[in-house]
């Protein structure tokens, strides 16, 4: 991939300067031979195998987490709108897995309809949602079943994200207001200083892992 497309996030991982075309496709084919991440190990430490129940992977992308959510038994709704995403995902899996997959190939602000799920997982994902992240968090939370799990990354006020015309970053007021509907059990606050595409780079990312609860 052509490094200046990209910036190194606070996993020192190279983040896609997305507004160039094509560049979430190269992002996720530099992706694809990592490890899980850390917030699905830990998210999946809480919810345990799927036995079939249906878990939400919002912006897949290289489908590493999904396909470590399909192994441990969970049924996935995979969203993504990248349309190499579903094809290179479906092509690495094995049958009785690819079964167990759906794909929509959608943006996040056209998010609607979710089905009822136990699980979501959404990591380096949300912030991308721009001016349409509440509405996507309330349309999230509003398919995700009291008692079920959610694992994400959130941006916070001093991210100075600059790769994009439109990322969300939250003041820790707003991170509060989101996660009032969730019991936290894993919470972590990343700072780190790196290099993007413009120069100088900051990320403050919120990771958490929580339930939510009853309504």
């Amino acid at each position: 991939m052509d490094t200046t497309a990209t910036t190194t996030g606070a996993e020192g991982e190279a983040v896609a300067h997305f507004d160039e075309p094509g560049a979430w496709s190269r992002y996720n084919a530099t992706q694809v031979g990592r490890p899980p991440r850390a917030l699905a190990r830990t998210l999946l430490q809480h919810a345990g195998d799927g036995d079939g129940r249906l878990a939400l992977d919002l912006g897949f992308g290289a489908g590493v987490e999904t396909a470590l959510l399909l192994d441990r038994g969970w049924r996935v709704l995979a969203v993504d709108a990248d349309p190499a995403a579903g094809d290179s995902l479906r092509a690495r899996l094995p049958a009785e897995q690819a079964t167990r997959l759906t794909v929509r190939t959608r943006a996040f602000a056209d998010l609607d309809d979710l089905p009822a799920v136990q699980l979501v997982h959404a990591a380096w994902s949300l912030p991308y949602a721009g001016v349409h992240l509440h509405r996507v968090w309330d349309a999230v939370l509003a398919a995700l079943t009291p008692g079920g799990w959610l694992a994400c990354d959130l941006f916070g006020e001093r991210d100075t994200t600059s790769d994009a015309r439109d990322v969300a970053v939250l003041a820790d007021a707003e991170v509060e207001r989101l996660l009032a509907r969730l019991d936290v059990v894993h919470r972590e606050e990343q700072e780190a200083d790196g290099t993007s595409f413009d120069g100088p780079q900051h990320w403050h990312v919120h990771s958490v892992v929580g339930r939510r609860r009853p309504d």
